[in-house]
């Protein structure tokens, strides 16, 4: 048993400590926060600054390290992610020690758990030999087309099996966003999570403009953001209604969204 005392203690369920002392186990599991003046001093480590719990990345594209200071900034979504789709010019080992590089600069800055979007399984032995809490949430979208769900479906899952889901870490398949996951895909990604066990997943939305007035009239930058990559949208139909509806009447509703 420890016990760790700074000039200020954060345990988030009350006000910050001044001086507190806090009592771990030999795991590291925490015990108690107590008032240092009900603890001899020669018992307690003491450090200069602050204590405070781990902290958690809940958005995080780990995959995508390779990418800092490439795509440029205050651009807006759309051009963003033309960037991202379009950048092909580094080798795999870059990638991997962009990824080896990017979780331990987390766990050096004190992130302790990560919910991670993964398009591929680049990311999975990183994190099998992490100390950081993984969530993997699988990625999957086939840009509204219900032809390609279950070959998209496929592919994606093959990088689910790869990501780790035991011990320190967890996984589910989730879909991108509503202007990419088709109804047919949505289908496949609630079947995949079915089961017993609740489980987190995760969605990009409404994070422009452009996406409401896709759904609400079909109008706006996603019709010509489908158009310079060739996809073809034609069939289909605007909702009237924000994509946060469409999202909701495809979703599972027993799982935890973020």
């Amino acid at each position: 048993m420890k016990k760790l005392s700074a000039d200020r203690i954060y345990p988030v369920s009350s006000e910050p400590i001044e001086g507190g002392v806090v009592i771990v186990d030999d795991d590291g599991k925490v015990l108690a926060v107590e008032q240092a003046a009900e603890h001899d001093p020669a018992t307690v480590q003491h450090f200069s600054g602050a204590i405070v719990p781990g902290f958690v990345n809940a958005h995080c594209h780990l995959e995508l390290s390779h990418m800092k200071g490439v795509a440029p900034t205050g651009t807006g979504l759309l051009p963003f992610l033309k960037t991202v789709v379009n950048y092909r010019d580094v080798s795999e080992e870059q990638i991997l020690e962009a990824i080896e590089k990017g979780d331990r600069e987390m766990w050096e800055n004190g992130i302790q758990a990560v919910g991670d979007i993964c398009n591929k399984a680049d990311t999975a032995a990183t994190k099998a030999r992490s100390r950081i809490r993984y969530y993997s949430f699988v990625e999957m979208f086939d840009f509204l087309q219900n032809d390609w769900a279950q070959k998209t479906f496929d592919g994606y899952y093959e990088v689910y099996n790869q990501q780790p889901g035991e011990g320190l870490h967890r996984k589910s398949c989730v879909p991108h966003a509503p202007y990419t996951v088709s109804e047919k895909l949505f289908g496949l990604i609630n079947a995949a999570n079915d089961g017993e066990e609740v489980l987190t997943v995760s969605i990009h939305n409404q994070e422009t403009e452009h996406e409401d007035n896709f759904f609400l009239r079909k109008t706006g930058d996603f019709s010509t953001f489908f158009k310079d990559f060739g996809i073809d949208v034609s069939a289909f139909e605007p909702t009237g209604k924000p994509s946060i509806y469409y999202a909701l009447a495809h979703m599972d509703a027993r799982h935890r969204t973020l």
